[in-house]
């Protein structure tokens, strides 16, 4: 990544085996100053990377000091409230699972196999699971270390949830019949397929604990839709939503949809607010809409997150026209009124003090006690961890 400088960073205490089939992490030390660069060997049982700390750049003005410059691009994110640590991967500089402590700077880095298409970690946010091309790779985030890697799935992951109970649940990349929800057992790599939760590529899944169930992004139908499917091994279809085109679900450049943190809600990509239930009845009923407060029902919901603590939604959005531009901002609304109480644009999120160049808000999180907003962007060439 060119950044135009050289900052300053420290290794600390850590070399992380990061390796396939459950050989877990060596552990070693190295305590050093270095120009940014992450510090790798090979060895016989797999690929040493280290923890690396990038402090916030305090001798130029270029970077405003509630930023951060990472060191990897961000496909997927994720943010693990048990542990306060932001969990990315990445495919450059290399295939890597990034364990980032907001506050500090500090980044654990878990080298991976292959590139990732797709992140989910665990209920209790101590485990996540990776998706690849044909393969999952299981790490355990407490000790960065990788527990199982499975390179024979026989399907390339688009979207990956992990639930409580040992097993991922993954939809492929293409979208044909035969394109199965599939459950994938941690323990032992085996794949089955539901037959009855059929022509899921490019939809997104998302595991509920309460109510238990899956729940379905499904953009193999039109107009795209919400469905339910049970957490058994395979999975099989429940029931879908009782609309059919009647609200906003997201259209098929939707990026997700984004539970409550207990499980009350769904945000969908279409701007969506349904109410979740343990009944055919009473699950997904539709509550109201971002929308309602801007009039533009056309307003592309690109990423969100809950805080139970303080029962409110941050997202990021795109009311930019499609093959045109974009136009994004971050705004803050209460649960579960979707009252707007806080918008910030891209004026706001600029963590350079160059602003002739572009930013776009990839990922945006509520820490723990929903106290603070951090926000994944990109700036040019670089990659940025913005504290607002």
């Amino acid at each position: 990544m060119k950044t135009g400088k050289t900052l300053s960073i420290t290794l600390l205490s850590s070399i992380l085996t990061a390796c396939g089939g459950g050989t877990g992490a060596a552990l070693g030390t190295i305590e050093t100053n270095t120009p940014a660069t992450t510090v790798s060997t090979t060895t016989t049982t797999g690929t040493i990377s280290t923890i690396i700390n990038v402090a916030p750049d305090t001798t130029s003005s270029t970077i405003k000091s509630n930023a951060r410059l990472l060191t990897h691009s961000v496909i997927d994110a994720a943010y693990s409230n048990s542990l306060e640590r932001l969990i990315t991967v990445s495919s450059s500089p290399k295939n890597a699972l990034n364990i980032i402590n907001p506050t500090t700077g500090e980044q654990q880095v878990v080298l991976l196999n292959l590139a990732p298409t797709s992140l989910s970690i665990s209920p209790d946010g101590k485990t996540a699971v990776v998706g690849h091309s044909q393969a999952v790779t299981h790490v355990n985030l407490q000790a960065a270390s990788v527990l199982d890697f499975y390179d024979n799935l026989g399907f390339n992951v688009f979207d990956i949830t992990l639930g409580d109970n040992g097993i991922a649940y993954a939809t492929p990349t293409s979208n044909t019949l035969n394109d199965f929800l599939k459950a994938i057992n941690l323990g032992t790599g085996e794949v089955t397929s539901s037959d009855t939760v059929v022509q899921m590529g490019g939809s997104y899944v998302a595991f509920s604990s309460t109510p238990k169930g899956l729940y379905i992004y499904d953009k193999g139908t039109l107009p795209a839709d919400l469905i339910k499917a049970d957490t058994a091994t395979p999975p099989q279809a429940l029931y879908d939503s009782p609309y059919n085109g009647d609200y906003d679900i997201g259209s098929t450049n939707g990026k997700g949809l984004w539970l409550t943190e207990d499980g009350s809600y769904i945000l969908t990509a279409g701007e969506t607010l349904f109410r979740t239930a343990t009944t055919e009845d009473q699950d997904m009923l539709y509550q109201r809409s971002l929308s309602d407060n801007d009039n533009d029902p056309n307003t592309l919901l690109l990423h969100a997150d809950h805080s139970q603590a303080v029962e409110k939604f941050v997202v990021i959005l795109d009311k930019g026209i499609t093959g045109i531009g974009s136009e994004y901002s971050l705004k803050t609304y209460t649960m579960p009124t979707l009252n707007l109480i806080d918008e910030k644009l891209t004026s706001d999120l600029t963590p350079t003090s160059n602003n002739d160049t572009s930013v776009i808000p990839q990922f945006v999180f509520f820490n723990g006690d929903g106290t603070k907003r951090y926000v994944i962007l990109q700036q040019g060439e670089g990659t940025y961890l913005l504290n607002i």
